[in-house]
């Protein structure tokens, strides 16, 4: 994984969760006027999904765990997304033996 700039999206099996991690970054819509006057210009949504919760066929609606937003002052690389994102969404510091990316965008 390069530490390029995230544009895409990213979706990772987390083995101590036994959930999956999909990491999307923001377009822009969801910074508000006050995350703007404080610096931020960007932001990655995170959602965690149970391995039966995952839509593969667009007949199920896709219901997540628990999901959130993490906002940054500039353009996060990929690893840097990821790292934040699994942070935020499991309350521990990123381990990179937890985590197996599935598919990257």
């Amino acid at each position: 994984m390069e530490n390029d700039t995230f544009g895409g999206a990213i979706l990772a099996w987390v083995k101590s969760a036994k959930a999956f991690l999909k990491v999307q970054a923001g377009t822009g819509d969801n910074l508000l006027e006050e995350d703007i006057r404080e610096g931020f210009t960007e932001y990655c949504l995170w959602s965690t999904f149970r391995p039966e919760c995952i839509d593969t066929d667009g007949e199920l609606d896709m219901e997540y765990l628990d999901s959130g937003m993490v906002l940054f002052t500039e353009s996060p690389g990929t690893k840097a997304a990821l790292q934040s994102c699994y942070k935020e969404a499991f309350g521990k510091e990123y381990d990179e033996s937890d985590i197996i990316v599935l598919q990257e965008e």
